[in-house]
């Protein structure tokens, strides 16, 4: 029976906002709120769907720290996201969740890193659950529950992938790659000059950036794994390039 590492922030995210409710008391007056009991339910049935799935009853759920390393390699990450509202009642969720099903995260990293670091320690008894496409940079078994997709990602292929996102950029994550090459650019530029960090870099100095520029996407794009963190110490080792 295999550990389901579940990127919880996505469930807890989705469960809260599609619980919310609006109410129209008068003429003027609206109200938005949430019932406890409704987001329970919610997150049992997920849980439930998802041990029938796959096969196994042995859930982590893994959250983000409120901390966070990327921020110190780069202000600006995920930005973006500070001035959307967050979902009626998600704190309450959050801290519910935790409690019931003794969720877990590890200081300054995203609930990503902490499965990837877990799922690349033990990848024939892992699966890591996801709707985030970044886990597809992975060399793990990974389900994601949005497009009901289960795969296993080879270590090339996850390379591969990190390649392409180093190079087109997340606008959802607040960093945007090489001006100008989007995901399909990214992938015929690769096809055609090879999957290599010498093609990344010329791309980032064909647009009028530099390699430092090609580097922090890099290391923005990637999610960490088991041999990039120090468990004893809390170290993170940065993502270097292979040349």
């Amino acid at each position: 029976m295999k550990l389901i590492l579940l990127d919880a922030d996505m469930l807890v995210y989705r469960v809260a906002f599609a619980c919310e409710q609006e109410t129209k008391w008068d003429e003027d007056t609206w109200t938005l709120m949430s019932k406890e009991s409704d987001m329970k339910r919610e997150v049992v049935t997920f849980l439930d769907n998802l041990k029938d799935k796959l096969d196994s009853d042995i859930i982590v759920p893994v959250f983000s720290s409120s901390s966070n390393f990327r921020l110190d390699l780069w202000p600006e990450y995920k930005a973006n996201r500070k001035s959307k509202r967050k979902p009626v009642g998600l704190k309450w969720l959050i801290g519910w969740v935790k409690e019931t099903y003794l969720g877990r995260s590890l200081p300054n990293l995203e609930a990503d890193d902490y499965i990837g670091i877990m799922s690349t320690e033990d990848p024939e008894n892992t699966i890591a659950v996801s709707g985030d496409k970044d886990f597809g940079t992975l060399p793990v078994t990974w389900y994601n529950p949005l497009a009901d997709c289960l795969t296993t990602t080879t270590e090339e292929e996850g390379s591969k992938y990190h390649l392409i996102q180093s190079l087109a950029g997340d606008a959802a994550d607040g960093y945007s790659g090489a001006k100008g090459v989007g995901v399909i650019g990214a992938e015929k530029l690769f096809e055609k000059k090879g999957y290599t960090w010498n093609t990344v870099v010329e791309a980032y100095e064909k647009a009028g950036q530099t390699e430092e520029d090609a580097l922090l996407n890099a290391r923005l794009a990637y999610i960490l794994q088991n041999k990039d963190y120090n468990r004893r110490t809390q170290e993170i080792t940065l993502w270097t390039p292979k040349k």
